[in-house]
């Protein structure tokens, strides 16, 4: 609290700054006397308003014109005004307080109290002295602010009694005075009171007459009745016991009294810990001595220190130990520095706070000779020990700032110099940054090391001593030692940490019960000790292993996590980084991601070390994210697989582009989520396994598949990933590539799945589609066979969407399984009937044919009322193409009547377009060109969709419910006008119809390329323009430059090497079908491409067998 000066050194200053000649400002006489310039303005305002004995020399004051700027000076936050009161003011013993004791305050007090009545009781902020040092105050002490940016003004009085004379004379001295501004009010303060008839009679006169100036008295009685709910302010100039008394609540709900802890905090908020500790007088003494006394400078730092403790700041307390560690070594005491620097680093490494980490270290470079920058092992140090601490420091901050798995190499010669402790802790910070690189390696490596000095601190440093043996324990699996420990002689907050990360480690060895079961014992030790925020971690722990074995039932984690969140808690038993997590997604979202790499690896290192496995996996899929956006894609797959983060692991192998990445090893880990994340990378990049590899691969999928039916790996059953389902989808990727007896093994395994219950289905149907469709088309005979068989029978049953490589296999083997589609389609099935109109026509029964063309004669049933999407036209138009050509030309009718609808969205119109596509062979002129033009301008101008304006309405990413419809009619348009294109002119029309649409719809221009390649004969100029659009245009491109030998060369050089493999892929399937362009050098490149469906193309292959 800060003392008030003496009157007597107070009139000191304030006569010669009254008497001073011209010239003299008030800040050399305050300057000589050491006090601020503002305080001595504040003594000669109050000297001003007291008794009147003291007067300003009137030829020093200011002219009244002055501007406001030169009137007003703020009140600086270290003016004595500001601070709290030089004494408290305590009432008399009285168990019901009426009045507060204002007329026996100090008058610096009974100032403050009004200044503090102004912003709590009229809310009025920048506060200002009126009038600048010397100048007349014009009936004003303080003008302020209030919430409507008018001014209003204080004065404060001190008497003993207060008059009419004394009101009057208060108002006059502001009325008649001019000032730049008008106050809506002026408050009159005085610590007496002031409810005498006459006062008040006159107090409403003067209000009526200076109308529409608000005048006010504060007296006594009016103060009192001001702090009656303001407890704070009365603790703070009256003390808490006269709050008690005071603040006495007249109606039921009571009023909060602040404690004076809490005042005097707001208190030193407001003006800065160093004032309110009253601490300022001795840092400016310890700056002035430092350079010659370093001894007693350092004295004083330490008192300053110390006051700052007690007062609960030790933030700012610490802010002072580089310069104490400076001062104790030029004080000779070396050892002290060292001890303090050292402590700061640990703090500091264990809050995460790598700022405070490298000031520490720069310390430690300045006191030990070291250069700023450049390497400091050239040169000696000042003392080998001062070169060993910044030695450890270095190598600690060096891994604080490291955004990557760093290589970690102890500081040997320095750790040897140290004491015993700081040895312990450099040891441990690296072997638990081992653990947080998984880098276990490197901790058996140390293992001797490392246990060595676990014995060495285990008497004076029990947790470290235990961390040290945790992180050998998680490194070779020796946990049964440690295990008893725990259990027979360890405290109890260590006992619940070693449980904890046995726990963890069961889980990672594929122990689920086990792992439960160390966690549960961990929480009750944990609870027991009262760390609660450990225990709410690793019921999330066990939340994860539960549903990820078990399944999800009912979340009995989650309210009881909540539930021990809410409780006091000592602090985590092994402290985290503060806000790690949060710093981290801040960054991200500020796009560095640097900064959010940082975090995160501390956040990782946070959750293995505390054994919480929720934040452990969390901190991997982040990882693996930032890695894969930074390029670091090696990482990137890590993480994110190690994370059971699926999807992500597949978008980085699409990262990867033509790149292959071994992830088998993962592949064999007993986790579930890392094993099926793995399978799933690498069905991603099933075309780029190695021929060399690839046995191994297909033998450890099946070796998944099979290990998971015998209950030898613990699958998830209903969580994704799952390993079985990840097993067959990468068998299903390489389903064209398996040889004979593999592909013989899995039929096996699936010929029990092609039947099911009706309306049920299997979780593998999709990967089993594939499967099927792959032997199939690769092998022959029995296999084939075989394959092919359960093929239709998958598709009898509708298992799953059918993708075209798996119709096409049908279509392929339709003297194989024509009869059985044929049996399908007569039981009703649309899809098997439609598969036989597109494959073969000449089966297809006129009763079929008839029934598809009914259906497409039929208007649609949409309207205003009713809006439906889906319309089996396609299919059904491959029926009806076997018609005549008149019924076929009702059909087109309807179709397009159906498609201008304004009532169909542009995927039905789609749809209505294509089916007529399909009908339109052997047309009539007449027909013909009706059609054609109505398809243009389809093409150009189609009707206006009211169900397309309805669905862009609900589209919007905020909304309740979204449709995220992009679809186009045009390019179907276009498509039907280029089936009926049949003159050079038209399909230049189509043509340049096309080229317009190019980049409409949601497709990749697929139907633009398609209606393209019908009049591909117009194209020979454009085939340039096509190479740089969509990987549609650009295979398109790669077709037509390998069918024709006037399109430069290097244009298929560019295409051998795009980096869609779609468009490769194209290209090596068109050089394959052509006899041109045999010796190219897109060939050869093509021949040597990475992927295996390429250069296969190419390729003179031997059957997988």
């Amino acid at each position: 609290m800060a003392r008030p000066y003496p009157k007597e050194f107070r009139d000191r200053v304030v006569g010669p700054v009254q008497q001073r000649a011209k010239g003299v400002s008030i800040e050399k006489i305050a300057g000589d006397f050491g006090v601020h310039p503002t305080t001595v303005a504040k003594w000669i305002r109050k000297s001003d308003n007291g008794d009147g004995s003291a007067r300003v020399n009137s030829e020093n004051v200011v002219d009244d014109s002055d501007e406001l700027g030169d009137l007003i000076a703020a009140i600086p936050v270290d003016d004595p005004v500001r601070q709290g009161p030089g004494k408290v003011t305590e009432p008399p013993i009285d168990p019901q307080l009426e009045l507060l004791p204002t007329d026996s305050m100090d008058w610096e007090d009974f100032e403050r109290l009004l200044l503090d009545l102004g912003r709590h009781e009229l809310g009025l902020r920048s506060l200002s002295f009126f009038g600048k040092r010397g100048q007349a105050q014009k009936g004003l002490d303080v003008v302020g602010t209030n919430a409507y940016g008018t001014a209003e003004g204080i004065q404060s009085k001190r008497y003993q009694q207060f008059t009419v004379a004394d009101l009057n004379k208060a108002v006059d001295k502001y009325t008649r005075s001019t000032v730049p501004f008008s106050l809506v009010r002026l408050v009159i303060g005085v610590g007496c009171k002031a409810d005498d008839r006459t006062v008040v009679e006159r107090n409403t006169a003067l209000n009526q007459e200076h109308h529409p100036l608000e005048i006010d008295i504060w007296d006594q009685s009016r103060i009192s009745e001001m702090l009656r709910d303001k407890p704070e302010i009365v603790i703070k100039y009256f003390g808490p016991r006269a709050a008690e008394r005071f603040c006495v609540p007249h109606v039921l709900t009571p009023v909060e009294i602040a404690g004076p802890d809490a005042v005097a905090t707001a208190e030193a908020v407001m003006l800065g810990p160093l004032a309110s500790t009253d601490v300022q007088g001795l840092l400016d003494r310890a700056k002035t001595i430092s350079a010659n006394d370093p001894a007693g400078a350092l004295v004083l730092y330490r008192e300053i220190q110390s006051r700052l403790m007690g007062a609960e700041f030790p933030g700012h307390a610490a802010e002072f130990d580089n310069t104490v560690a400076m001062l104790c070594v030029r004080a000779g005491e070396e050892d002290t520095a060292i001890r303090l620097l050292m402590d700061a680093l640990w703090s500091a490494e264990c809050a995460g706070n790598s700022l405070q980490a490298d000031r520490v270290a720069g310390t430690l470079r300045d006191l030990a000779g070291f250069p700023e920058f450049g390497q400091a092992r050239i040169q000696e140090p000042r003392t080998p020990t001062l070169g060993a601490a910044f030695e450890i420091a270095e190598f600690i901050t060096g891994h604080l700032h490291s955004p990557l798995p760093a290589r970690i190499e102890l500081p040997s010669e320095a750790i040897e110099l140290v004491d015993n402790a700081d040895r312990a802790r450099t040891v441990l910070f690296a072997a638990e940054r081992a653990l947080g690189n998984d880098d276990l390696a490197w901790i058996a490596a140390h293992q001797d090391q490392i246990e060595s000095i676990a014995a060495a601190v285990a008497s004076s440093h029990i947790d470290v001593a235990v961390r040290l043996r945790l992180t050998v324990a998680d490194a070779t699996g020796e946990w049964a030692h440690l295990i008893h420990s725990a259990r027979t002689g360890m405290q109890r907050d260590l006992k619940a940490l070693t449980l904890a990360r046995h726990a963890r480690h069961k889980l990672l060895q594929a122990s689920p019960s086990e792992a439960d079961s160390g966690w549960q014992e961990a929480i009750s030790e944990a609870c027991l000790a009262k760390r609660h925020a450990d225990a709410a971690d690793w019921l999330y722990s066990q939340r994860f292993v539960s549903t990820r074995y078990e399944g999800i039932y009912e979340d009995k984690w989650h309210p009881l996590a909540r539930a021990l969140s809410n409780l006091p808690s000592r602090p985590k038993i092994v402290t985290s980084a503060d806000d790690a997590r949060e710093r981290a997604l801040a960054a991200l979202h500020n796009d560095a991601p640097r900064v959010a790499a940082i975090n995160l690896r501390r956040h990782l290192l946070d959750g293995i070390r505390s054994a919480s496995i929720f934040d452990e996996l969390e901190a991997r899929r982040l990882l693996g994210e930032i890695y894969r956006a930074t390029g670091d894609l090696p990482l990137a797959a890590y993480y994110t697989i190690g994370a059971g983060d699926y999807k992500e692991a597949r978008a980085v192998a699409v990262a990867f582009g033509d790149a292959y990445h071994d992830v088998t090893e993962m592949m064999k880990s007993p986790l579930s989520w890392v094993a099926a994340s793995a399978l799933q990378f690498a069905t991603e990049q099933a075309d780029l396994i190695p021929d060399d590899q690839l046995t191994n691969v297909i033998e450890l999928a099946l070796s998944v598949i099979n290990d998971v039916a015998a209950g030898k790996l613990l699958d998830s059953p209903i969580l994704s990933p799952q390993m079985y389902l990840a097993a067959y989808g990468l068998l299903a990727a390489l389903s064209a590539r398996l040889p004979a007896q593999p592909a013989q093994a899995l039929l096996d395994l699936l010929t029990d799945s092609v039947v099911v219950k009706e309306h049920h289905y299997r979780r593998t149907d999709e990967s089993h589609v594939a499967i099927a469709a792959g032997i199939a088309h690769a092998h022959d005979g029995d296999l084939r066979t075989a394959a092919l068989d359960q093929l239709v029978g998958l598709f009898s049953r509708a298992a799953h969407p059918f993708r075209s490589t798996a119709r096409n296999v049908l279509i392929a083997n339709l003297d194989h399984v024509g009869d059985r589609l044929q049996e399908m389609a007569g039981r009703g099935q649309h899809e098997a009937a439609a598969l036989l109109g597109y494959g073969d026509p000449d089966h297809v029964s006129t009763e079929a044919a008839q029934a598809g063309a009914q259906r497409l004669c039929e208007p649609t049933k949409n309207g205003p009322n009713r809006i439906g999407t889906g319309t089996g036209a396609v299919s059904d138009s491959l029926l009806a193409a076997v018609l005549p050509i008149e019924e076929r030309i009702a059909c087109i009718e309807m179709l397009m009547s159906n498609a201008a609808s304004p009532w169909e969205p542009s995927s039905n119109r789609d749809s209505y377009l294509l089916a007529a596509s399909n009908l339109t062979d052997d047309l009539d002129e007449e027909r013909r060109r009706e059609f054609l033009l109505k398809a243009i301008d389809f093409a150009m101008n189609p009707p206006l969709s009211q169900a397309d304006v309805l669905n862009g309405s609900m589209s919007s990413p905020l909304g309740a419910m979204r449709i995220n419809d992009r679809s186009d009619c045009r390019p179907a348009a276009a498509y039907l006008a280029g089936r009926l294109a049949e003159s050079p002119e038209e399909k230049r029309l189509i043509r340049d119809t096309a080229l317009r649409l190019i980049g409409i719809g949601s497709d990749d221009d697929y139907r633009v390329t398609k209606t393209l390649q019908l009049v591909q004969s117009e194209l020979g100029d454009s085939v340039g323009l096509l190479a740089q659009g969509s990987w549609t245009l650009r295979s398109l491109a790669a077709i037509l430059w390998a069918e024709s030998m006037e399109v430069p060369e290097y244009l298929g050089d560019a295409l051998s090497q795009d980096p869609d493999v779609r468009v490769r892929r194209a290209l090596a399937s068109a050089l394959s079908n052509t006899g041109k362009r045999q010796g190219s050098g897109a060939r050869e490149k093509l021949l040597q491409d990475p992927r295996w469906s390429i250069r296969s193309v190419l390729q003179a292959i031997p059957s997988p067998d």
